[in-house]
């Protein structure tokens, strides 16, 4: 049920602050009232009520209230992104859509956790997020479906402004093709055939041996090697900040199974995926 991947919380400081702390989940922060100051790794946001923030599991942040804050926070595990049927196997087949918005949130760092909404989008924000906690709290009939995509819908508004690019940074990326090749493959990661050498060729319309010989020329990786590191930074993700086996990461990455996820793991990072769990846990 979707109330295993997501929490809930509303939460109030009084001319308070918190210390600098991290989650091991995606976090959605909607401002309820109050304001003061909210520090995301090393940049500072004034905040105010109807202001809305995105972390994620990687971003360390902290509060300084001035007077009386309240927060709505809304804790995303991995598993909503990962699993086959975030809400229940007779339920639609959304994980395609979870996964391409992780992919936007974990790339989109110019906004560094503060979404610029415009006045209509931060009122019906607002107005989603009431909702969600007045469903919340209740125990009503199909109270996680309605649940599920009031959420969706929440984050599909962020990730609109999660992909809009900030004042004059794309253009001389985006007329790569190197840039829209790595882009490519990392937007299908998950997606085997897709990033086979064939699927990336037969995308860009282009002859493999000349794409493959481009992607080394542009990059300094050829593209076996750029999917590799690619996974393995998304499966050290999944074992820092999840609870999925390393099986579970190897399907889902696409490996053939935990033993060649080991195999590849230890080869390029010095240690087999279950021992840098271990390592990451303890630090």
């Amino acid at each position: 049920m979707i109330k295993s991947d997501f929490a809930l919380a509303i939460k109030e400081y009084i001319a308070d602050h918190t210390p600098m702390h991290r989650h091991d989940c995606f976090e959605i922060i909607f401002i309820q009232d109050g304001r003061g100051m909210h520090l995301i790794n090393d940049n500072q946001f004034p905040y105010g009520k109807g202001d809305l923030f995105l972390l994620t599991p990687a971003d360390k942040h902290a509060f300084l209230a001035a007077g009386r804050s309240s927060f709505v926070i809304i804790d995303f595990t991995a598993a909503l992104f990962g699993r086959n049927s975030p809400i229940g196997y007779d339920k639609p087949e959304l994980s395609h859509y979870f996964r391409q918005l992780e992919y936007i949130f974990q790339h989109a760092g110019h906004f560094k956790g503060f979404i610029g909404l415009n006045e209509a989008d931060r009122v019906f924000s607002g107005s989603l997020i009431q909702r969600i906690v007045t469903e919340w709290e209740q125990n009503g009939i199909f109270r996680e479906v309605v649940l599920q995509n009031l959420v969706f819908l929440l984050l599909n508004i962020i990730a609109r402004y999660a992909q809009q690019p900030a004042a004059g940074e794309i253009p001389a990326q985006v007329e790569s093709a190197g840039y829209e090749m790595t882009r490519f493959i990392q937007h299908n990661i998950y997606d085997n055939e897709k990033i086979s050498l064939n699927g990336i060729a037969a995308h860009f319309n282009l002859s493999k041996d000349y794409i493959g010989a481009y992607f080394a020329k542009k990059t300094g990786k050829t593209i076996r090697q750029f999917i590799l590191d690619y996974k393995l930074e998304l499966a050290k993700s999944r074992l820092r900040f999840s609870s999925l086996s390393i099986s579970q990461i190897a399907e889902e990455l696409g490996f053939t199974d935990e033993s060649h996820l080991n195999k590849l793991f230890k080869r390029q990072e010095g240690l087999t995926a279950g021992q840098f769990r271990k390592t990451a846990v303890m630090t």
